[in-house]
């Protein structure tokens, strides 16, 4: 997620009047749906409660302790509470992590102050989540927390040390190596008493103790939150509810934040939050961005309807309907595709048992289904059904009628995605309802003849294809 290239940095003037969807497709990359986050912080904390049923006696003396999402890159060992090892392999991947806290002071002495374990969940995929005992065949003997006591609580060990300033938890993160440590925020006011800002990171060894004080651009890489969310609210709210001052009773450019949720994009942990105007419900009047580590905001405007009524969208869908127990999570933007779209998991329970799709400026574009593909490809009919006509890039190229030979050949409901010799690294794809002609195309090395407009975009949209006689 570049900034660099737009000037939008929460300058209340920012504006975007001409191609909004080019400017949104250049500087919010599309994100794979193996990458999206469908795990949220509160299903995450039930798989957590499950795993910890492995070691019985851990239920009595421990709790778990905050969710903390991070991306983490790395390999290393580990033992669960079962016994068992396991390899962990990340590259660039999602996941959750909290410790394990002490139930009470006398739980504490119980244990000798010693917490065994922390829980890693996966946010990409709910079927994957430990409890980790031992790091590279070391026992986890984590000591300073916010539940321990004395010398060893997190925060009185801050204070002994010299750090008096203001500071923010910021929760648990491990590295490369799977070693934990928890993140402080260093805060600042700008204005007199007030006026808090982010100015470093304090992190510290949550097993000996060790304290590293950091300013923002030293921060190590593992770490992708720095920032407390609550400040980024507080921080968003007080921007646009006072754009113009506080004396703006027509209520001028007055927006307000619809939450606030920690998105993943190019391996940058950033905190997402709708913006819908005062007075309106139901239309959303863009959102914001802000970089979890650094701070930099970006305001990107773009009208169309509201996390809620994406999440209602969904929840209406005919496949959801089938289903009165599930519940929809919350709702959140990517690029899909290339287009602004909002992502929910679909709950029941404990489980994640669907996912569904909507589009920002069209409350009818809709797609929901058991898995990530379908409930894709049902989006992408959705979205071309209603078009009438296959959505062509206006910047793009009209091909008509060349010749290309069939490297591989994927169906993905009535999507049918096809990859040519001669493009590299572009997928052509069409929908049988709207290029009948796809269903009886089926063999690697056949020559086709396709037209399409070509563009920068990854995914080309079929406008015709017919097998060479």
């Amino acid at each position: 997620m570049s900034n660099d290239d737009y000037a939008m940095i929460m300058q209340g003037s920012a504006n975007i009047t001409a191609n909004q969807d080019s400017l949104f497709n250049q500087s919010i990359s599309p994100v794979s749906l193996e990458k999206m986050r469908v795990v949220s912080p509160e299903v995450a904390r039930l798989l957590a409660e499950t795993v910890m049923g492995e070691i019985p006696a851990f239920g009595s003396q421990y709790e778990i302790g905050e969710m903390s999402l991070q991306s983490i890159t790395g390999e290393f060992d580990i033992t669960n509470g079962s016994g068992k090892n396991y390899h962990l392999s990340f590259e660039d991947d999602f996941i959750y992590v909290a410790p394990l806290e002490f139930r009470s002071f006398w739980k504490w002495r119980e244990t000798d102050g010693i917490s065994k374990a922390y829980i890693i969940v996966s946010a990409t995929n709910e079927n994957i989540y430990h409890l980790v005992t031992a790091v590279n065949g070391e026992p986890l003997k984590m000591q300073y927390l916010q539940s321990s006591y004395f010398s060893k609580e997190l925060l009185r060990h801050l204070r002994h040390s010299g750090f008096m300033g203001k500071i923010a938890d910021n929760g648990i993160q491990i590295d490369s190596n799977g070693k934990p440590y928890n993140i402080f925020a260093k805060i600042e006011n700008q204005i007199g008493w007030s006026g808090d800002k982010v100015v470093g990171s304090i992190v510290v060894d949550m097993q000996t103790g060790e304290i590293k004080d950091y300013s923002l651009d030293e921060t190590p890489d593992f770490i992708d939150v720095v920032q407390p969310a609550e400040l980024t609210y507080n921080l968003i709210d007080k921007h646009y509810d006072l754009i113009h001052g506080y004396f703006n009773r027509a209520d001028k450019d007055r927006l307000r934040p619809n939450g606030l949720e920690a998105v993943y994009g190019q391996k940058e942990c950033c905190y997402y939050s709708g913006l819908t105007s005062v007075g309106n419900d139901a239309s959303t009047s863009g959102f914001v961005l802000v970089n979890a580590k650094t701070g930099i905001g970006t305001f990107y405007k773009m009208s169309g309807i509201d996390e809620n009524r994406a999440e209602s969208a969904i929840q209406a869908h005919e496949w959801t309907a089938k289903y009165p127990s599930y519940e929809v999570g919350k709702a959140v933007m990517y690029n899909v595709g290339g287009l602004q779209t909002y992502y929910a998991p679909i709950v029941s329970g404990r489980k994640i048992v669907g996912h569904g799709f909507c589009y920002l400026k069209n409350v009818n574009v809709v797609g929901a289904g058991k898995t990530k593909e379908e409930a894709y490809a049902a989006y992408m009919r959705a979205y071309h059904m209603s078009m009438q006509q296959v959505s062509l890039p206006s910047d793009g190229k009209d091909i008509a009628g060349e010749v290309l030979t069939i490297k591989k050949i994927r169906q993905e409901g009535s999507r049918y995605n096809f990859l040519f010799e001669e493009y590299k690294g572009k997928t052509f794809y069409a929908f049988s309802e709207i290029v009948p002609e796809v269903r009886w195309i089926d063999e690697i090395g056949t020559k086709v003849r396709v037209s399409f407009r070509m563009s920068e975009d990854n995914e080309i949209p079929i406008k015709d294809i017919a097998e060479m006689k």
